[in-house]
């Protein structure tokens, strides 16, 4: 299907204006999947997982939105967690490849509450690769050749306070440093404020209640919201469902298969202007957790575990 000018305008009108980047970061929409890629001071609570993930978005359109990412976390010593990673994001003619890298120190406050400090680094090359048939003027002198951007590096922060095992409220600021992406034009990588939670209950042996918000504010762009709730049976399987005001709302299920092995799956039907040509998204994930730690908990958004292995980080 070849695109359309009103889509076209969209989707490249959005990305200037740097929401569209700010959504598609891996973990905006399955925050409960993937949250350290919203917030680094999470780094080390998904207890030595390799992560991949995939979201493919307004299925249909040709150039929509698909975003892929690899991630190792590890804890070292009960207090000291990296992160590592790397994301590929593509919409229309732009594409990109972000490799990062991020600390956190976890320190217990009283009982098992715990206040952790994060850093990370991003290293982000982006490519614009046009084609005649998607231009809607050949003669924009900022759209008439390919480009390569300038490779980006910048940094996200973040501070959180939790209780493994049953609530987390964490604040991030990522790309911190205003900068362009691209050598000829002037858009560029815009700061990126999130504020979100995590809350567990248990309702008895078999079940429990996991819930998410997520509110996300960028320069020029309305606030992105997400929210999401499911129900775990046996620590083992969940369903749920999430919302993004004026943007989707879908569906999720999570399987968690002897503390190793996590599936994920999430469907969402978009409910906004983009309704009329795309019915829906898919995003899909999986991690492998390695090594002999056992958990600490039962929960599916964080899974620190006692640091068993002994290793170290510094």
């Amino acid at each position: 299907m070849k695109l359309n000018k009103f889509i076209l305008t969209g989707i490249l009108g959005t990305f200037c204006a740097g929401s569209l980047w700010a959504q598609l970061s891996p973990g905006s929409e399955n925050f409960i999947f993937n949250p350290i890629a919203i917030n680094p001071a999470l780094s080390g609570l998904h207890s030595n997982q390799l992560q991949l993930g995939f979201e493919a978005r307004w299925l249909g359109i040709e150039g929509a939105p698909k975003s892929g990412y690899l991630r190792y976390d590890k804890m070292f010593s009960e207090n000291s967690g990296w992160n590592a990673g790397i994301i590929s994001d593509h919409i229309g003619p732009i594409s990109s490849i972000n490799l990062n890298n991020g600390f956190a120190y976890h320190l217990q406050t009283f009982g098992n509450h715990h206040a952790s400090f994060g850093i990370r680094h991003n290293l982000t090359q982006h490519y614009l690769n046009l084609s005649t048939s998607r231009l809607l003027d050949e003669n924009d002198p900022l759209l008439a050749f390919d480009q390569n951007s300038v490779p980006v590096n910048n940094f996200d922060a973040g501070f959180s306070w939790y209780n493994p095992e049953s609530f987390l409220i964490g604040v991030s600021y990522r790309n911190m440093i205003p900068q362009r992406r691209f050598r000829r034009t002037q858009v560029t990588e815009d700061p990126n404020l999130s504020f979100h939670g995590w809350y567990r209950r248990e309702i008895n042996g078999d079940f429990s209640l996991e819930a998410t918000g997520q509110f996300n504010v960028v320069r020029n762009s309305p606030v992105f919201m997400h929210f999401a709730a499911m129900g775990v049976f046996q620590q083992m399987f969940a369903g749920g469902l999430n919302f993004s005001p004026g943007n989707s709302v879908g569906i999720f299920a999570f399987i968690k298969t002897k503390d190793k092995l996590n599936f994920f799956y999430n469907y969402n039907l978009p409910i906004s202007a983009i309704y009329s040509v795309s019915k829906q998204f898919h995003a899909i994930g999986i991690s492998y957790r390695f090594g002999k730690d056992r958990l600490v908990n039962e929960t599916f958004f964080i899974q620190p575990t006692d640091g068993s292995s002994g290793n170290r980080l510094f």
